[in-house]
């Protein structure tokens, strides 16, 4: 409730003989802080010629890393060992460090931006992140939500509210641990929608600050948040929600409550996709911090606006002079050219490579070595295991994995285990023929709207949340989730964009 209210229940505590009783019968939940093993902490701008992160606090505990925000591993897979020193060091550039420890039972991660003398500046437009946008919509939604909760008005006293949200609701639960004032929201598929202010794309060096366009977002949010006050309406809230619907991601936060309101602190948020045209995800899902109330992004890490080019002919008017412009009749202010043909992403008809992602956790489909095939939460399109060459194959399709060059298959045993896997490329190979058929059991998804069937033995493939990927010879139906079937497929890996159709 942001702090509203808790002067009322402050009051209502403190009146003899109302304190113990009330404790008693609503004993809370207190809200809590992980540790940080970081330092300097999470959204950290580093500007040493040599920068290094210290992990604090693990002295005598083996820890497995990765700057890249991939898996950092354990055991005989650990992607890189902490050293002696317990430094993690670092090069120019954005990192997400991935750090986990504790017989692989525990792992953190943070953000960091190396920005020193020695590191060259980026010229050009910049893909900025939306994960602001995601922050600032979930606040707009979650204000709206408790609000209607009790008619705008702070409560009285200890209690419980909710209200539906689409097909969903949000619940408000009002209890008192000790001389706390303890406020637990419960979000259950909450549906709900709110419209902020986004900059116009046609702007990409945002030389006018005005140029903003209205954007609505719908969320889906699910998981708590907690308040947790004193007397005198001074404390803290604290959680972490899921969500989907425009965004699929996450927001955490971090919000100091003085004097019944809310005041400092932060939230976080991370994402895979969105819906802000112009803008990504920051990179490995990472979670960006965004102070508030000023929305800006913690320790100065985010990327920022290129400069403009000098002035010269731009026919498309998106920035960029005619001469170097991939795309110069299509307003492609980021020049993103994917498979180097000298004709940008915007305008080219034959798209170098997709990416495949499944409904199930957004995981996307990665070739690894030794033909096997898996599915990863880090979806990163500059992945040659994750991109995939588009093959006609007479009515059916193949898939080429641009990071192995052998495509895609799955395996011929009615014993099982019958598992997705890689073969070299032979087009007459009914294994590797593959239909992307629209699928809509549970209810069509925007961005899974196919499912992939293999022309032999009515194969289906679907992966879970480990990241394997099967399939059930005769059955399509038989094996997994709906979710896990679920796939869009994407040019150029832009997991923003619309899934293509392949006839």
């Amino acid at each position: 409730m942001d702090g509203r209210g808790m002067k009322y229940i402050a009051r209502m505590i403190s009146r003899p003989g109302l304190l113990l009783l009330l404790a008693a019968c609503h004993p809370g939940a207190r809200v809590t802080r992980a540790e940080t093993h970081f330092d300097p902490i999470s959204g950290t701008t580093l500007t040493e010629e040599a920068a290094a992160v210290d992990v604090i606090g693990l002295d005598d505990v083996d820890v497995c890393y990765s700057v890249d925000g991939g898996d950092p591993g354990w055991g005989d897979s650990c992607a890189a060992a902490l050293s002696s020193d317990r430094h993690v060091g670092l090069d120019c550039g954005f990192h997400v460090v991935n750090i986990r420890w504790g017989e692989a039972d525990e792992t953190e991660q943070a953000s960091y931006l190396v920005d020193s003398p020695s590191c060259a500046d980026v010229e050009g437009p910049v893909a900025l992140w939306q994960n602001d946008e995601l922050v600032r919509s979930f606040v707009a939604i979650k204000d709206d939500l408790q609000c209607r909760m009790n008619d705008c008005e702070n409560p009285g006293g200890t209690g419980n509210w909710n209200t539906t949200c689409g097909e969903g609701s949000v619940n408000w639960d009002v209890s008192l641990n000790g001389v706390h004032a303890i406020s637990v929201f419960t979000y259950a598929d909450c549906r709900a929608s709110a419209t902020i202010e986004v900059h116009d794309p046609a702007d990409p060096y945002w030389l006018d600050d005005a140029a903003v366009l209205p954007l609505d977002v719908e969320l889906v949010l699910n998981g708590q948040l907690s308040q947790d006050t004193d007397f005198s309406g001074n404390g803290e809230e604290g959680g972490t929600l899921d969500i989907t619907g425009d965004f699929q991601g996450r927001v955490a936060s971090f919000i100091t409550i003085t004097d019944a309101a809310r005041g400092g602190g932060w939230f976080e948020a991370g994402c895979l996709t969105g819906p802000v045209t112009g803008e990504v995800c920051a990179p490995a899902e990472a979670m960006i911090r965004y102070d508030y109330p000023d929305w800006i992004c913690h320790g100065d890490i985010c990327p920022k606006p290129g400069d403009p080019p000098l002035e010269g002919v731009d026919s498309d008017g998106d920035g960029v002079e005619d001469s170097t412009d991939v795309c110069p009749d299509v307003v492609d202010p980021y020049q993103v050219d994917s498979d180097g043909d000298g004709v940008g992403d915007a305008c080219d008809d034959a798209p170098g490579f997709y990416a495949i992602q499944f409904q199930t956790d957004g995981r996307c489909l990665v070739a690894e070595s030794g033909g096997t095939v898996s599915s990863t939460t880090s979806c990163i399109p500059t992945d040659p295991g994750q991109q995939w060459e588009v093959l006609s194959l007479g009515e059916h399709t193949g898939f080429r994995n641009l990071g192995t060059g052998a495509c895609l298959s799955h395996t011929d045993s009615w014993i099982g285990p019958w598992t997705v896997s890689l073969a070299a490329c032979d087009e007459a190979d009914s294994f590797q023929q593959w239909d992307v058929e629209a699928y809509d059991q549970g209810g069509a998804e925007a961005l899974w709207p196919d499912r992939l069937h293999a022309v032999s033995d009515d194969f289906c493939a679907y992966t879970d949340f480990t990241g394997s990927v099967y399939g059930t010879i005769g059955n399509c139906d038989l094996a997994g989730s709906e979710s896990g079937r679920k796939i869009g497929v994407y040019a150029y890996g832009d997991l923003t964009g619309t899934p293509i159709v392949i006839p």
